[in-house]
């Protein structure tokens, strides 16, 4: 099974039609030479294939694929919890 990492980077080979190296060698978005048009179509992806949405807030702290995928993962965790019934949320600090 994928992880939410091994999808958004699949997702991001997709959209941004950037080897899949390039994109792992670079530590941020913008060292992989991707701009912030691009990074809005990556958002777009991202969003439509996990049913969420990014905020602009959560978006400005966003700079890698690892950033994408922890932000989701706390979403996705979010709106599940809203479809159970004892699940408890935890906020970060």
């Amino acid at each position: 099974m994928d992880t939410t990492f091994d999808t958004i980077r699949r997702l991001a080979v997709d959209t941004l039609e950037l080897p899949e190296v390039t994109l792992l060698r670079a530590r941020t978005l913008r060292e992989a030479g991707v701009d912030s048009l691009a990074t809005l179509d990556l958002l777009s992806a991202i969003e439509a294939h996990y049913g969420v949405h990014i905020g602009a807030e959560e978006l400005a702290g966003m700079h890698s694929l690892r950033d994408f995928a922890t932000v989701v993962e706390r979403l996705v965790s979010r709106q599940a919890c809203h479809y159970e019934a004892h699940c408890e949320v935890h906020h970060e600090a």
